[in-house]
């Protein structure tokens, strides 16, 4: 029990790192960058007269205003249209980050909008998920009261419970679990299962149907590698799923599952011969981006594969050379058997031949006939005389 809470404590404490340069790139992101480096910034013909001047993708200047906290600017952008739960690259939306913020205000004004209280971001983290992380009592009790999910898995498996480490939150959490009803294992697992089915489908009909993730373009071999589905993962690879697919951001699965530190994933993957090399979209290679403690794991793979990608090479060359000589074979029989056709008469000739020689006799003993018969008259016409 002890080392299990050990276990929860440091993949919380992992989850919070990673949510926190996470949010270093949320605050370096488009709202935030000089004119000129801003993908997808335009000028407008004003620029020309008073100066630089941008027009932001609506989507944030959305994010940003609800990060100043202008519920004034909000309202007018949603009146326009604005989707409120629109995100950011990481998928964070206004209400992840207002509730990070402990912005309570910008959080009530959100939901009264209609912000979703479970949507998810790339990492699988709702709102409630951040509110148990940061220790905030009062958003994480807003949250319940209006509908959240106190049992939405994240990447890492964890519900909002598993990242609370205020006791009050804690409790809080834990109470409504109870409450509810809700089997905290069987959702971890419920995931997994509608993969493992989904996996089994595509291997027995030869055919594989996955569905990319919208905002990450990540695939079922990414999922399964970067939580550990370790019998997906064999299936996925049995079915025929590209191993070297890549996401929007250029990563392969073997990237996720360094990065999210799953040794038997990455094993998986490079037994099965992935490419071990392949970069993201930031020159960025499996051992770049992976946990401190795999990249040995990683180097070892490595050479393993090597040694794997060798009798392999050495396997192929031995079943090409033997289909070459069986075939040479099967040529050398069928020359054979032709020339012995060439040389055996045919039915049909010997047939031809035998009507010949049958002919040939019967024109012989007709002559013997006629002349015997010829021999007869002949003493017939004498025999009155003698």
């Amino acid at each position: 029990m002890a080392e299990m809470e050990h276990l929860g404590g440091k993949r919380a404490e992992s989850a919070r790192a990673r949510r926190a340069e996470q949010l270093r790139r949320w605050r370096g992101s488009l709202t935030e960058q000089e004119p000129a480096d801003r993908p997808g910034a335009e000028l407008p013909p004003q620029a020309q007269r008073g100066g630089p001047r941008v027009r932001f993708e609506d989507g944030a200047v959305f994010l940003a205003a609800c990060s100043s906290g202008d519920t004034d600017e909000v309202r007018r952008l949603l009146a326009r249209g604005a989707d409120v739960d629109t995100a950011n690259v990481d998928g964070l939306t206004a209400l992840h980050q207002a509730c990070i913020d402990e912005n309570v205000d910008m959080v009530k004004f959100l939901v009264e909008n209609g912000a979703s209280v479970n949507q998810q971001d790339s990492e699988g983290w709702t709102p409630l998920h951040a509110a148990a992380s940061c220790g905030h009592l009062n958003i994480a009790e807003y949250f319940i009261n209006h509908g959240a999910s106190v049992s939405v898995v994240n990447s890492e498996g964890e519900v909002p419970s598993d990242l609370a480490e205020e006791p009050a939150v804690k409790d809080l959490l834990l109470q409504q679990v109870k409450k509810q009803g809700v089997d905290l294992e069987q959702s971890r697992k419920a995931e997994e299962q509608q993969m493992l089915q989904d996996a089994r489908q595509w291997l027995n009909s030869g055919k594989i149907q996955d569905v990319r993730q919208a905002r990450s373009g990540a695939t079922a071999l990414h999922v399964a590698a970067a939580k550990g589905y370790s019998e997906v993962l064999r299936l996925l690879t049995q079915a025929g799923y590209e191993l070297n697919v890549q996401d929007r951001d250029g990563w392969t699965p073997l990237h996720a599952a360094a990065h999210w530190g799953v040794k038997e994933a990455c094993s998986i993957l490079a037994e099965a011969l992935c490419d071990m090399d392949v970069r993201s979209k930031l020159g960025q290679t499996p051992f770049d981006v992976a946990d401190e403690g795999l990249v040995e794991h990683l180097e070892m793979l490595q050479k393993k594969q090597s040694v794997l990608r060798s009798e392999k090479e050495t396997r192929n060359k031995l079943i090409e050379s033997d289909l070459n000589s069986k075939l040479h074979g099967r040529l050398f029989k069928n020359k054979e058997k032709l020339l012995y056709e060439e040389e055996t008469p045919k039915p049909q000739e010997m047939e031809d031949e035998n009507k010949e020689s049958s002919s040939s006799s019967s024109d012989e003993d007709e002559g013997e006939d006629e002349a015997s018969e010829s021999e007869t008259e002949k003493e017939a016409v004498l025999r009155p005389f003698q």
